[in-house]
């Protein structure tokens, strides 16, 4: 459901995130933005990091047919892993708008935390939306995983 993502456009189906990741992979350099396809028998799902740097931010989307099965939460949490491997890497950066409640409870079963709230413009809705943002530092992660 694109209603939840800030960068897309509507009707956002399957070709269009095919459409996105090859362009992705062909216009941005790495360091840039990282997007990964989630490939189940095809892509159903897309997972990055954008602006590179100590404090990258972290963006999915996955197929409504493929919600419920953790797909996502696995995906999100190999690409935290990776990231933190990164000595550089001092928090990943993230969030919801209000009322996505999935994605949130996929945030902080990860170790994820509220930081504020904002006001981020959606692409798919046309207008702004309240917008929960969240972060999960490297030693919230590491004491998690100990």
């Amino acid at each position: 459901m694109t209603r939840w993502l800030a960068r897309v456009p509507y009707p956002y189906d399957l070709d269009e995130a095919e459409r996105f990741l090859a362009w992705e992979r062909a216009q941005r350099p790495v360091s840039a933005e990282q997007v990964y396809a989630i490939d189940r028998d095809g892509m159903i799902g897309l997972i990055s990091l954008r602006d590179a740097g100590p404090e990258p931010v972290l963006g999915y989307w996955l197929a409504q047919a493929h919600w419920g099965k953790r797909y996502m939460s696995e995906a999100v949490a190999a690409l935290v892993d990776d990231t933190f491997r990164d000595p550089r890497i001092r928090a990943i950066q993230s969030g919801v708008f209000e009322g996505n409640e999935r994605s949130l409870a996929i945030q902080k079963r990860l170790g994820f935390e509220i930081v504020g709230r904002s006001v981020q413009h959606n692409l798919a809705l046309g207008r702004d939306l309240a917008h929960i943002d969240t972060a999960l530092t490297r030693a919230r992660h590491y004491e998690l995983k100990t």
